[in-house]
């Protein structure tokens, strides 16, 4: 995990490096983030140059205007009750004389949605999508030693119009591109490693140059260095291109000895491309790549690098609980730890393109990627569904059939170079198998996504469909359907796969998203079986894995006023959910044991769910409770207060729950040991708790710089540093110093606290997440005091002042 993390901090700063030394070169990346103006309101004159913008808020995106708000009944469950609306974003610079001459393009990672640009008045694009990362070329609109003005017009204003929270605003990262004329376009490599030995990669490098001048003979000069920073190919090109053209160049290259990327080895190569014209350097373009092999066997299912692996996925929104959709870089990396830590290997980007550096995390980490595109391609949620609010809206975006190639397109040419990402989706939930929508959708969006790259599979998020009687004909209209996509992937189908390898359908089969606790039958969807579709994986060799749903709650989806999202393996605070121990048990070599009491049992529980369980050790007397042990062990044995009250074998439990009945409850500890050979290798105790005595607070880092974002976790504890889960508090937050808290968090799904409440918040299970965002530091102290009611205020130094 610590090399994994270092990789991760290398490539980084390397980047940083990169950008910054760009900025004094050919190219430059310049970060166009700071002093954005904004209003919630919307006027036409806003996209004026001589618009009075002063008493504008100014703010630094990424912004989500959304998160900002109050919960209202008023508003949409589908968007946590969160309004949408209509706001402005302005933004002033002026550009040095030594910019003239050259391409200029301005880059948005991700606006949602409806973004109208304006740059000096002049209208430039609309882009309907707010999901999908786009650029123009504003070249030819701009001044130079005097002000430029930028507005930007966001309509989100039709609520709802996604099935979960999508946030509103710019809320990701804006750059502003400035290269020679002549150049190589933003994203526009294209790397694969078509032959990949022991002893030797190629490597085919195509790269789009673009030449916004007059005709001219260039070099194309291709360096690769390798993960340790040593140059390990280079190839040079001539090429004679015309006066506003773009061409495609291809060169092959090989290294030696390649360091293979996989889950476990993440290594990454670096590409740079000068284009040259004499002893004159026009443009610096640089990539990353990983070397590796994909293959999709349709008995043995996925192979990396030669090696049969499986998926060990799930699915992830874009957003991070009171954050909303504006996530800092950091907050995902803890999330991502979090996932790798009990397991997890895959990811779905469900069902919209993450943002770029999401995906340099999945590259760096070590994760495989399905890297999906849309949700729904051109119809409501459900056809002629009731009149009821949750269902009875337009879910697919009224302008996809006009957008969506353009956005394909982006989306690969942004992440194919990319090594996690091994397979495109072109869709999630669209129509039934065996339908003329999806046979229709398939045959079209999937040979337009092969055009642009044939070198990984391109499948779709299957809808179930209906519960049926005659199990045959389901499985003919999956395979019927599966025959425009490269593999079979069905979401909540795994039911059916044994069934559909007797059909011999010569393709490999995923779960592209699967519950986290409960299966279903071929014949019934919701079942209920107390069985994880993860044992589906297990027992066939031609499933390659699994997504489950979520990973980490999400915002919204909500049928019910007062819930404002959706459980997932962990809560929206990063803090592991039960199921996340069990996922750990499957999934982990670490031998693992983990302990949980069962709560009242309800007659029907949610598909999505997992049952109620808790470890409160605090319980009436004479209580007779049942509980569950998850392990990866043989054996685990029962102790309460040191006496062994019992021993089960793993191998006696087929769905890996075991379970203890009716175990009379005493005051004290109650411990689970796991065994692997007769040896005990792992616990877990839950004990009696006393009163509240102290609070425990933790911060993720301890080395801190101007921009770092720490993670403060903290949690109740008793006199003897117990932790408890059955009571809490509210928390009383004051930070000293030059840094900020930008969110407070609870992994409570039913809290209704506004987000933009920095300053209190109530712990759930006895605990809550505190996330500071540091200013430009200056060695100065940075303090987080906190007070609980009936304890003495607990403070923790961030930042030591030097």
């Amino acid at each position: 995990m610590k090399k994994i993390w270092a990789i991760f901090l290398i490539v980084i700063i390397a980047t940083a490096t990169a950008v910054a030394q760009k900025s004094h070169s050919v190219r430059v990346t310049k970060d166009f983030n700071n002093n954005w103006k904004f209003k919630l309101e919307d006027k036409a004159s806003f996209c004026e140059i001589a618009y009075d913008d002063s008493q504008w808020r100014v703010l630094t995106l990424p912004h989500d205007w959304s998160v900002e708000a109050n919960f209202s009944k008023e508003n949409s469950g589908r968007n946590a009750w969160l309004p949408g609306g209509i706001a402005w974003y302005r933004k002033s610079f002026v550009l040095p004389n030594n910019y003239k001459g050259k391409s200029i393009e301005i880059q948005f990672d991700g606006v949602y949605k409806n973004a109208t640009l304006w740059v000096n008045q002049h209208p430039i694009g609309i882009q309907h999508d707010g999901y999908t990362s786009f650029r123009y070329d504003i070249t030819e609109l701009l001044s130079f030693e005097q002000e430029n003005t930028i507005a930007v017009r966001v309509d989100n204003s039709n609520q709802p119009n996604c099935r979960w929270y999508s946030g509103s605003g710019i809320y990701r990262n804006v750059w502003l591109n400035v290269t020679s004329p002549t150049h190589i376009e933003t994203w526009g490599t294209f790397i694969t490693t078509p032959e990949v030995s022991e002893e030797e990669a190629k490597v085919k490098i195509v790269s789009t140059l673009k030449n916004m001048d007059e005709a001219k003979e260039v070099n194309i000069e291709t360096l690769i260095y390798a993960p340790n920073g040593k140059q390990v190919a280079i190839e040079t090109s001539a090429i004679k291109i015309g006066n506003y053209q773009s061409t495609d160049i291809s060169q092959f290259l090989s290294v030696k000895a390649p360091e293979l990327w996989s889950v476990a080895t993440p290594e990454i190569y670096r590409v740079i491309t000068y284009i040259k014209s004499g002893n004159e350097i026009l443009d610096e373009y640089e990539s990353t790549f990983g070397i590796r092999t994909i293959e999709f066997d349709a008995e043995k299912g996925f192979f990396l690098n030669g090696e049969n692996i499986k998926m060990k996925g799930v699915c992830l929104h874009h957003d991070a609980g009171s954050l909303g959709g504006a996530v800092p870089d950091e907050v995902w990396i803890r999330r991502l730890r979090k996932l790798k830590a009990i397991g997890c290997n895959a990811i779905r980007t469900a069902h919209n393109p993450a943002s770029p550096e999401f995906m340099t995390m999945c590259d760096t980490m070590g994760f495989l990627v399905m890297n999906e595109f849309v949700d729904k391609w051109n119809k409501p949620y459900r056809k002629n569904a009731p009149k009821d609010p949750f269902y009875n809206v337009q879910m697919a975006d009224p302008n996809f059939t006009v957008e969506w190639q353009q956005n394909y397109e982006q989306t690969i040419r942004r992440d194919r170079n990319h090594p996690s990402v091994i397979i495109w989706s072109v869709g999630n939930e669209n129509h039934p198998a065996g339908s003329i929508g999806q046979n229709d959708g398939l045959r079209r969006y999937a040979s337009f996504v092969r055009s642009l790259d044939p070198s990984r599979p391109v499948i779709s998020g299957m809808e179930r469909g209906k519960d049926v009687k005659n199990v045959d004909k389901k499985v003919d209209d999956i395979i019927e359907s599966c025959k425009y996509m490269d593999l079979i992937g069905m979401n909540y189908g795994e039911q059916w796969c044994s069934a559909l390898a007797d059909k011999k359908p010569g393709k490999a089969f995923v779960s592209t998203e699967s519950y986290r606790y409960y299966n279903s039958t071929p014949l019934k969807r919701y079942a209920n079986v107390e069985r994880s579709p993860w044992l589906d994986v297990i027992d066939n060799e031609n499933n390659m894995g699994l997504f489950l749903w979520p990973g980490i709650a999400y915002l919204g989806e909500s049928r019910n006023w007062g819930r404002i999202g959706s459980d997932g393996v962990f809560d929206f605070a990063g803090f592991p959910n039960p199921d996340a121990y069990l996922y750990k048990a499957f999934w982990s070599e670490e031998p693992t044991v983990h302990l949980e009491v069962y709560g009242k049992k309800t007659e029907k529980m949610s598909q999505w769910g997992i049952p109620e369980m808790h470890q409160n050790w605090n319980l009436p007397k004479d209580t007779i409770v049942n509980l569950v042990t998850y392990t990866n062990c043989e054996t685990v044995d029962l102790y309460l207060n040191n006496k062994k009250i019992g021993s089960q074998n793993l191998s006696d439990f087929p769905n890996w729950i075991m379970n203890w009945q009716n175990v009379n409850y005493q005051p004290g500890i109650l411990k689970a040991v796991g065994k692997i050979n007769g040896k005990a290798v792992c616990e877990c105790e839950i004990a009696t708790v006393g009163k509240l005595h102290h609070l425990e607070m933790n911060a993720d880092k301890s080395q801190v710089k101007s921009g770092d974002i720490i993670h403060v976790e903290l949690s109740l504890h008793d006199k003897k540093g117990r932790g408890i889960t059955n009571a809490d508090g509210e928390l009383h937050f004051k930070l000293e110093g030059n840094a900020q808290i930008i969110a407070l968090e609870n992994g409570n799904s039913s809290d209704l606290t506004p987000f933009s409440n920095k300053k209190t918040k109530m712990t759930h299970k006895g605990r809550c997440l505190c996330i500071v965002k540091v200013g430009d530091n200056k060695n100065e102290e940075v303090k987080l005091s906190v007070k609980c009611t009936g304890i003495n205020t607990q403070q923790l130094v961030l930042i030591e002042k030097k």
